[in-house]
């Protein structure tokens, strides 16, 4: 019962300082002891469920207020989808109801022909004109709709002053819309004649009128009065309030209501927000089945912040949600999921069903699409899986997802057999890039005209969209562990300010790089702290690291930490960490049992996922299983087959019998090749060990332009020609080799000298021998300078005849030593001792060789025992020199053990 009638509401009318064109009046909600009595709003999609197929002649509801409510919001959802049930719902009210009006039937046409857009219809039927006919003095709704379309002109001629008396006798009337359309006239400045009332008595009458009495659609005019209040059009804008009236609507059964108090609270821009309320009208607009709201409940019970973090109950929130006929509700389900699953693998099972329903759907979104396809081929493989995640693929296209089309475009590169269809991909490409604007899709254009294409390279194509993706490209810094030392040692504000770029953008080499520069320089605690964390959020950053660490590890701790770090990487599941740490563990000089097992351990796994820099390892890991690749291919074919990826293709292609197979292989490689120098030379090399000699071109050809003019890739192109080439392609090797020389490759310098410094070539020449001996020296860093000298010494005396004029010997040497090199250091050294003419240069030649001795170096080791042994620059030390003979003994020099053991004796003897 009610503790105050509706028609004695406490009304606090407080007249604060005007404000123009609203009426400031607080109307609170009553007091109400009853239990829910409103009809249940429903969400639009039951809505639309209880709807959709009805009879008009046994609808789901016999309320023709609830059928008109009902009606309308499936008219604002979509006119021309409801008009037609409309109609013929209306039409059968009468039946439904015998005593319904006919100014009520006529009310009821017009507002669905206005609102649908019927115009002309309304016009053709004279409607309004019969409603005008009609005797309409005890039906106060009526004259206020009738008010209406006479001073607007909709349906009837133009009257505004018959209009505006309508208007009046319908606020005289009790009609509640009318009064404040009146209110509103007033506080516009273009009152009514004849309305007298007060702003605020008026407003009052008006929503009393709205409460009216207690029966199932009193929700629905309750939250009037809080819509008003919220928009601030009649009466000053007042959420608080509002949320009052909402709370009374849901506290009467009304779940949207429920959901709006919700919904103000979890955004607290217009109240001060409270949890307990929040919760509480939270949860009674999810157990009504509103399945927005149960997306919110769920989002609470998995945050944890709210309520005590309960996964399990946000995941059947979110099933409750996923189950009706809101589209995002599956979604938010799906992505929930995802979540838990790269949390916690157990999940996965359920990711995978809820994501496989969702794709199932017509109405699925385009990333659920691109989800389940690769989905499918992460399970099937992405060759056997390819068909199915292409249909998927091409769904999410169709919805206008060019991350979609860009994905598709391996699989339609491999299906291509003619220029046309060639071509026909390339306008897809194209599209990407004109309609997306993406970077990415410009890479895979000119990748495709310089490898994919039928007579790639296609060399003009290729450089234009070569230069576009270099325009928007950044590319990415790659400093070696000795320049970071040295931009630790000595800041370059410029180098630094672009690593640290690139890392706060979340390029993970970058990352790794930066933080290397930070640990060598000594940062701070808190700094190093940041950058730590900061890494977490990037998968891979951690295996970048540790092959960051690998190539500065100059001792075994340190290698072995930089190998803690990948295994730390395994841990966290990051990619690529498994196949570098085996390839770490199986260096040569590192290999022994130990890591072999651990190797085989890593290497397994991955090769049964089609990893075939996995599979190329395993001879190493396991000689006895796979003493060759054949043996690796007779153990992985089918996995090749279905889920190989590049490397693993490749090592399959020059073991394929079957000129079909061979075809599609080569396809696939190179369909998802990523088109780089070193993916084109491997493919040159596994088709030239096939024998196709077509092949071999195409791919030598593609391997040229992606060289780029470079010695070093140039050198590598020769040595891949050379082992597949006739003695007619002798003159395009050579010539490979010459543009890698005068590019300043080392490699092809020595191959010359291969050709050209034996004597017993047909080709020996001590002319150009010796000046590629020149060149060999000008390109070699000081550290390689030992070798280039050493192998000039086992040259012929021609060559070495004219090549000295042109090389000093002794000041590379010095170059050399000066910079570490322990052999150039006994090499100078030595030099300095067979030039010598003074007791000072005497010393001077020991105390190298005592340099390189104590840099590692073993054949310094005896030359400088030697010298202790007799004094030779030094002071006589027998001792001394048994000390470094037992050194160089260690490394294993049999040299030193023979002399360690005839002093030994020779020192026993003596005394």
């Amino acid at each position: 019962m009610l503790r105050t009638t509706l028609a004695t509401l406490l009304v606090l009318a407080l007249p604060v300082a005007a404000r123009a064109a609203t009426v400031d009046l607080v109307f609170e909600p009553p007091v109400l002891d009853s239990a829910p009595i409103c009809d249940r709003n429903l969400s639009d999609e039951a809505l639309v469920a209880k709807w959709e197929g009805a009879d008009p002649a046994a609808p789901p509801e016999t309320d023709t207020g609830l059928i008109k409510r009902d009606l309308r919001r499936l008219i604002e959802l979509d006119p021309r989808r409801w008009f037609d049930l409309a109609s013929a719902v209306q039409a059968g009210f009468r039946t439904l109801d015998p005593e319904y009006s006919d100014a009520n039937m006529l009310i009821d046409r017009i507002e669905l022909l206005l609102a649908t857009g019927h115009l002309a219809e309304l016009q053709q039927e004279g409607l309004v004109e019969k409603l005008a006919a009609t005797d309409l003095s005890q039906t106060p709704r009526a004259q206020h709709l009738l008010a209406g379309y006479l001073m607007r002109g909709v349906g009837i001629e133009r009257d505004t002053e018959k209009g505006e008396a309508l208007l009046l006798t319908a606020a005289f009337g009790g009609n509640a819309d009318a009064i404040l359309d009146l209110v509103e006239r007033e506080n516009q400045g273009g009152p009514v004649e004849g309305w007298d009332v007060p702003p605020e008595l008026g407003v009052t009458m008006a929503f009393g009128a709205l409460l009216g009495k207690l029966d199932p659609l009193i929700c629905d005019r309750v939250n009037r009065i809080a819509r008003e209040y919220m928009n601030g059009n009649i009466v000053s804008r007042d959420p608080v309030l509002a949320e009052r009236w909402f709370r009374f609507s849901a506290d009467l059964g009304d779940a949207i209501s429920a959901w709006r108090v919700a919904e103000m609270h979890l955004r607290a821009e217009d109240i001060a927000k409270d949890n307990d309320v929040l919760l509480h009208y939270l949860t009674a607009a999810s157990e009504a089945g509103l399945p927005y709201a149960q997306a919110a409940l769920a989002r609470v019970e998995a945050d944890g912040a709210l309520v005590p973090r309960d996964l399990e109950a946000a995941d059947a929130t979110y099933a409750a949600a996923a189950a009706s006929d809101w589209a995002p509700g599956a979604a938010s389900h799906v992505l929930f999921l995802q979540a838990q699953s790269r949390r916690d693998p157990q999940w996965t099972p359920r990711y995978i069903k809820a994501l496989s329903d969702l794709a199932a759907s017509p109405r699925a979104p385009a990333w659920a699409l691109i989800s389940m396809a690769e989905e499918v081929l992460r399970q099937k493989g992405r060759w056997a899986g390819e068909a199915e995640a292409k249909e998927l693929l091409d769904r999410a296209i169709d919805l206008g997802e060019y991350a979609a089309m860009e994905r598709t475009a391996p699989m339609r590169f491999r299906a291509a057999r003619t220029p046309a269809d060639f071509y026909k991909v390339m306008d897809q490409l194209i599209q990407v890039v004109v309609s997306g604007g993406e970077v990415d899709p410009l890479l895979e254009l000119s990748n495709a005209f310089i490898c994919r294409a039928p007579d790639a390279p296609q060399v003009a194509e290729a450089d234009y969209w070569v230069r576009a993706a270099d325009s928007t490209a950044t590319i990415a810094v790659d400093f070696t562990p000795e320049e970071l030392a040295r931009l630790a040692a000595t800041p370059d504000p410029i180098a630094e300010a672009e690593v640290q770029t690139q890392a706060l953008n979340g390029r993970i080499s970058a990352i790794a790089q930066y933080m290397y520069l930070l640990e060598k320089r000594g940062a701070p605690a808190r700094t190093l702290a940041f950058w730590t964390d900061y890494a977490t959020r990037f998968p891979g950053v951690t295996t970048a690291r540790a092959s960051l660490a690998l190539k500065a590890a100059r001792s075994p701790a340190a290698r072995e930490a930089a190998l803690d770090l990948f295994r730390q990487a395994v841990r966290r599941g990051e990619t690529s960490a498994s196949a570098q740490l085996a390839e770490a563990l199986l260096d040569e000089g590192h290999i022994n049992a130990a890591a072999q097992a651990e190797a085989l351990d890593l290497l397994l796994p991955l090769a049964e996922r089609g990893n075939g820099d996995a599979m190329a390892l395993l001879p190493l890991a396991d000689p006895e299983t796979f003493p060759n690749l054949a043996a690796v291919y007779g153990r992985y074919a089918e996995t090749i087959d279905t889920r190989g990826d590049f490397d693993a293709l490749l090592l399959a292609l020059p073991l394929i019998k079957d000129k079909a197979v061979f075809d599609d292989y080569q396809r696939r490689a190179t369909a998802i090749t990523g088109c780089t120098f070193d993916e084109a030379l491997r493919l040159a090399d596994a088709v030239g060990r096939s024998g196709d000699r077509a092949l071999l071109e195409r791919w030598l050809g593609i391997a040229e332009y992606l060289a780029q003019g470079k010695g070093a890739a140039l050198a590598d192109l020769a040595d891949v020609f050379s082992r597949y080439g006739t003695d007619a392609d002798e003159p395009r090797i050579l010539a490979f080799y010459e543009a890698a020389r005068d590019d300043g490759s080392r490699v092809a310098i020595h191959r010359l000298l291969n050709i050209y410094s034996h004597r017993s070539s047909p080709e020996y020449d001590p002319e150009i021998a010796a000046g590629l001996f020149v060149d060999l020296v000008r390109f070699s860093a000081p550290e390689e300078l030992p070798a280039a000298l050493g192998r000039l010494r086992t040259a012929t005396p021609e060559i070495r005849a004219i090549a000295y004029r042109s090389i000093d010997e002794a000041a590379l040497y010095l170059t050399a030593a000066e910079s570490g090199n322990a052999v150039a250091m006994r090499e100078y050294a030595l030099i300095l001792r067979k030039s010598a003419s003074t007791p000072a240069e005497v010393i001077d030649s020991t105390e190298w060789l005592r340099r390189a001795a104590e840099a590692g170096e073993p054949a310094a080791m005896i030359d400088y025992a030697d010298a202790l042994v007799f004094g030779i620059g030094v002071t006589p030390s027998r001792g001394e020199a048994v000390v470094w003979l037992r050194k160089a003994a260690d490394l294993g020099d049999t040299d030193a053990a023979q002399r360690l053991r005839t002093l030994e004796l020779t020192t026993e003897v003596g005394q």
